[in-house]
This record gives structure tokens, C-alpha cells and sequence, in this order.
């Protein structure tokens, strides 16, 4: 059974959906019934679910984190793969990521060389934080269990690397 909005302020679908009209106003955080709080975006070109976005505040478009994107970062839950498509995206509780490389867990996490991918490889400027993997993953194609409250990076952000 899909997660449901139980916060007091209402909402329109749930975790994965894509809508093909804004539903909801950008920006809005929800609480749902699994305890995750879920941010409302637009989407962008090549979204799948368990990719990690970034986005700024008052324009509200996710962006596919990538080396030197800078702002607040959350996780896709569904393929709202295009800036005409919106839905809610994981931005405080746990959820799964996809990884390119090997993880380990209790580890930071850092805008991986690869569009929509994180890495656990120290990049000078580049590490999320409020964001954490907890479990070990394989390489390429692999899922991995994240924690997310809130993270961003490149905000005064000094990571080692």
C-alpha cells in the first residue's frame, strides 16, 4: 500500500506518482504515513526513481546533483522525468538509493561523477550533508539504504577530499 499524506496541511498523491500537471504548491513538505517528509518539484530530463536531485528554494526544479551543483538536495520516488511533470521527492526520513560503485556503510556521501548518482569517495566541496548511507552496496546498478534530513551541499561546505 502506497504512503498517504497524514499531515495537517493536505496533499494530492502520493510517493511515486508522477503528475502531468502541478497538483500541489512547489515546495510543499508533507508528512506521509511511512514517516518520511516528502518535498513537491518539478521534475528534469532523465529522473528515475532512487536518483538524487538538487534543488533552490523559491524556484523549486529538481536538478540532477552532479559535480559543482550547488543548493538542497532530495531523492526522486518515481521517473518525473521531465520539467512538465511533477511529484514528491524524499527530502526528510530513509529511503534507497541507486549506487555506481561500491558503499560502505555509516558512510558520507558526495555528488558521485555521474549525474543523479552519489559516492562515497571524498570530493572537496562536493559532500551532502544531512545525508548518510547506512547499509554496504555493491557496485554498478546496486541499491543502497540512505538517511536524508534536509541535506544540501555547497553552502559554505569545506568536505575533505
Amino acid at each position: 500500500m502506497p504512503a498517504y499524506c497524514v499531515d495537517a496541511s493536505p496533499a494530492v498523491g502520493a510517493p511515486g506518482e508522477v503528475h502531468d500537471t502541478q497538483k500541489n504548491p512547489l515546495g510543499a513538505v508533507r508528512l506521509f504515513s511511512d514517516g518520511n517528509h516528502y518535498i513537491y518539484l518539478k521534475g528534469v530530463t532523465s529522473c528515475a526513481d532512487g536518483l538524487v536531485v538538487v534543488f533552490q528554494p523559491g524556484i523549486w526544479t529538481a536538478v540532477l546533483a552532479a559535480t559543482g551543483v550547488k543548493g538542497s538536495v532530495a531523492i526522486a520516488t518515481a521517473a518525473v522525468d521531465a520539467a512538465t511533470e511533477y511529484g514528491w521527492f524524499t527530502y526528510i526520513g530513509s529511503d534507497t538509493i541507486t549506487v555506481r560503485s561500491a558503499t560502505t556503510s555509516n558512510t558520507a556521501l558526495f555528488i558521485g561523477g555521474v549525474s543523479g548518482y552519489v559516492s562515497s569517495t571524498a570530493v572537496k566541496g562536493d559532500q551532502i550533508l544531512n545525508m548518510m548511507i547506512r547499509n554496504a552496496a555493491g557496485a554498478d546498478g546496486g541499491s543502497a539504504q540512505v538517511q536524508i534530513d534536509r541535506a544540501f551541499v555547497g553552502h559554505s561546505n569545506e568536505s575533505a577530499g
